[in-house]
């Protein structure tokens, strides 16, 4: 099992590969910059990708970064994500986020949700990426925690 955490920062994980934006420490294995696509990574080289409190800052749309990450994970991956709540009175307070997230933003990307038949089906039909959703949590209080599965069509 190979597992990536995008964004380590000062408190990275460890067992895993770590990326961030700059190599501000000996234990960044991997420095990139995740508005650039594509992602220095090999197609189906990871198990498992966490990335808490990362993706909000990309400028890139939701279903680009989806795309990419369902790239460079392995069938059946695992992807761990802690993103600011929609309505958290301090998602906007940061001047780096970009977006916010809602606990059925992800139901476009997963085919048994009603959001995906209604909407999200259409809308990201071309990129054929799916997702399987496996929770949605509140994490530390205001933020939603995500655990998603890579599915093949």
């Amino acid at each position: 099992m190979k597992t990536l955490e995008l964004g380590c920062g000062v408190y990275f994980i460890s067992g895993a590969v770590h990326h961030d934006r700059i190599k501000h420490s000996a234990w960044v294995d991997i420095a990139h910059d995740l508005d650039v696509l594509p992602y220095p990574f090999q197609d189906g080289e990871y198990d498992t990708v966490i990335a808490l409190d990362v993706m909000e800052h990309t400028h890139l749309e939701i279903d680009v970064w989806l795309n990419e990450l369902w790239r460079i994970m392995a069938e059946g991956g695992t992807l761990i994500l802690r993103l600011p709540a929609w309505d958290n009175p301090v998602s906007w307070r940061d001047p780096t986020h970009r977006k916010v997230f809602h606990e059925e933003t992800f139901d476009y990307w997963d085919k048994s949700k009603q959001l995906n038949k209604d909407y999200g089906f259409f809308y990201f039909q071309e990129a054929n990426k799916w997702w399987k959703i496996l929770s949605v949590t509140r994490a530390n209080g205001n933020d939603l925690g995500f655990v998603l599965q890579k599915v093949i069509t």
